[in-house]
């Protein structure tokens, strides 16, 4: 087994713990970064850098819907050709990430360990069962990663997280976006606007990172001019039935529909009344729970 004796090992090769790495080595030469997985930031490979890349689809179609109050008026009709824009939104996400990439390339070899990092004591760090470290310092970079409760997992392929909504292929036909935050209104916004049937909701009345009570209710209001947004509804089932899954929760509308993408978040407080929908695929908007075992 290799032992290494450093001043620094950063554990995490993301955005801090690439930056925890540059400030270190300002310092000291004596430093390394572990990494277990790819290398590139969870911003660049399904975080704020793609979904940009959906919002600016969405933006082209929603400044040409509005062009006629300028006085221009495009001609014949729009359309969305979904393949199209996730094609794009993958390979310009792929050059971004490129970049990061190369970043990581530029640090010399004998820096980068590959592997999980376990703590062996304060200062010790067993990577798998090929490299020991004693570092002087330990700088815990891991990022977070989705979770979601266990009976869930009953849905098996029914049910995948935010992240491989950067992996379709196409536009799906509807989405239901469980978790009205940052992510999940971003996507929910970008996909009404590119043409999918999309439903947004929430717990509790929370809107984005918004806390004041009145700036809330005016968001959740301008907002659901725009597509449908219930930022006040709880799950009480859900099971998967074939290719489908069924759900049943309470909010403001009692309805019935279908719908074959969902993002889902989990909702504890209760609504007014009782909905029954059915859905394909669900989509886990996560909520981000901090790695722990195995780290990086």
């Amino acid at each position: 087994m290799k032992q290494l004796n450093v001043d620094v090992a950063v554990i995490g090769g993301g955005t801090a713990g690439l930056g925890a790495y540059r400030a270190a080595k300002l310092s000291t030469p004596s430093v390394v970064m572990i990494e277990g997985g790819p290398y590139g930031t969870t911003c660049a490979r399904v975080g704020c850098m793609p979904s940009k890349l959906l919002i600016a689809a969405a933006e082209a179609v929603h400044h040409i819907e509005r062009a006629p109050g300028f006085g221009v008026h495009p001609a014949g009709n729009t359309t969305i050709n979904g393949r199209e824009v996730m094609a794009r939104v993958k390979r310009e996400r792929d050059r971004f990430v490129g970049f990061v990439q190369e970043g990581v390339d530029s640090i010399p070899a004998d820096d980068k360990i590959s592997g999980y990092a376990r703590f062996i004591d304060d200062n010790t760090l067993q990577v798998d069962e090929h490299t020991r470290i004693t570092a002087q310092r330990i700088v815990i970079a891991t990022g977070s990663r989705p979770s979601w409760p266990a009976a869930w997992d009953a849905l098996g392929d029914r049910l995948i997280v935010n992240d491989q909504v950067f992996d379709w292929d196409d536009l799906p036909r509807s989405v239901a976006v469980f978790g009205p935050g940052v992510i999940g209104l971003e996507l929910g916004q970008a996909l009404h606007r590119l043409g999918v049937d999309t439903k947004v909701f929430g717990v509790g009345g929370a809107v984005g990172p918004l806390t004041d009570s009145t700036v809330r209710q005016y968001a959740s209001q301008t907002l659901g001019e725009a597509f449908y947004l219930d930022p006040d509804v709880k799950v009480d089932m859900m099971q998967r039935e074939g290719d489908q899954v069924f759900i049943r929760y309470r909010g403001r509308m009692a309805t019935r529909r279908k719908f074959w993408w969902i993002t889902y978040w989990p909702l504890p407080v209760a609504g007014p009344t009782w909905i029954n929908w059915d859905w394909k695929t669900p989509i886990w908007s996560w909520t981000p729970k901090a790695c722990r075992r195995p780290i990086a």
